[in-house]
């Protein structure tokens, strides 16, 4: 009995240090299916195309061989061929800036004569004769003429003395020698466009009377 216990304890023992690798193995369920792993050397992928018969090799894109210049190009000529496209607008011939606008008129002088005539609404209309002295820069083509203004609605402010002490001051305490200062707006174009066939209007829109200044 004591042998036998002995020669249990031996095997197992034997059995414990076996190694793995001497161990029978077991049989795959499905034999042939587990291949061998491949002995085929890992390296770089192969340049050349595989199957040149492939027709799908002709339509590769090229433009990682010739980069993007090719592209650049192409663009560059198309800008280029949309300068000389005649459906794209053109600027205007005749600019915003060459078309006439009006300005201030201002003038001043002495009084001459004058055919006005007072309407219903209380402004006047008519004709006013100045000796022209003084100008904006807007009026300066006028300034030291003679000029009768044709006025139509103006609004007139006397600032005169009752010359004829009838107890009002209007047209009739006009004389030779009194102040005129004329307001309005005139029309112009600019030095810089075309001139022709352009004349400058004046409108005259308000015009105040003076005394003539007092002499010392």
């Amino acid at each position: 009995m004591i042998v036998k216990k002995v020669l249990l304890a031996a095997s197992a023992a034997a059995l414990m240090s076996t190694p793995a690798w001497a161990l029978p193995g077991k049989a795959p369920s499905n034999p042939g299916s587990d291949r061998a792993p491949s002995t085929t050397p890992v390296g770089p992928p192969s340049t050349t195309p595989n199957n040149t018969d492939n027709p799908g090799t002709a339509n590769r894109s090229h433009k990682g061989d010739h980069g993007d210049g090719q592209d650049d190009g192409q663009k560059g000529n198309h800008g280029a061929n949309n300068q000389g496209n005649p459906n794209k607008p053109s600027h205007p011939s005749q600019s915003h800036k060459c078309r006439p606008h009006r300005v201030a008129y201002v003038a001043s002088g002495t009084f001459v004569s004058q055919t006005l005539t007072k309407n219903a609404d209380g402004t006047y209309s008519g004709e006013v004769t100045v000796k022209v002295t003084h100008t904006n820069h807007h009026a300066i083509g006028d300034d030291g003429a003679i000029k009768a203004y044709k006025v139509e609605n103006v609004h007139v402010t006397f600032a005169l003395t009752d010359t004829n002490n009838d107890g009002s001051v209007g047209l009739d305490d006009l004389k030779e020698g009194d102040r005129v200062r004329l307001i309005g707006k005139i029309t112009t174009l600019a030095k810089r466009c075309n001139q022709s066939g352009f004349t400058s209007t004046t409108t005259i829109r308000r015009i105040v009377f003076h005394d003539p200044p007092v002499m010392s």
